[in-house]
């Protein structure tokens, strides 16, 4: 809201914005609780925001703004948190942590059968 208040993004971006981070909130109690689905929805996510971020020449144009100071070089940290370190993050520990997943789920749908 911040950046449409000062007329540097359209409110197209605004709200979109909005939505990814209400989708992602809704997404984080499924994942706290290990739904499978949730964590493949998660880590698609955690794919397609750098990938999306990199592509977008606005967004370059924030990064290599970090480190010269003012409103633009906190925003250009605030993206590579939100936008690559930590979606990377997420991708990475799902990796790390895909056999365990698949144990668990496995181990669920045994449950399931036995019942």
């Amino acid at each position: 809201m911040f950046l449409y208040f000062y007329s540097l993004v359209p409110i197209v971006l605004v709200e979109t914005t909005i939505v990814a981070v209400v989708v992602l909130f809704v997404l984080s109690y499924p994942v706290s609780k290990g739904n499978i689905l949730s964590i493949n929805i998660s880590t698609l996510l955690g794919i397609a925001a750098p990938i999306i971020s990199i592509s977008t020449p606005a967004h370059v144009g924030v990064l290599e703004q970090i480190g010269r100071g003012g409103l633009i070089s906190f925003l250009g940290i605030l993206q590579l948190l939100g936008f690559y370190t930590f979606p990377i993050i997420f991708v990475l520990l799902r990796i790390i942590y895909n056999r365990k997943l698949r144990i668990q789920a496995s181990s669920s749908s045994r449950a399931l059968v036995k019942s």
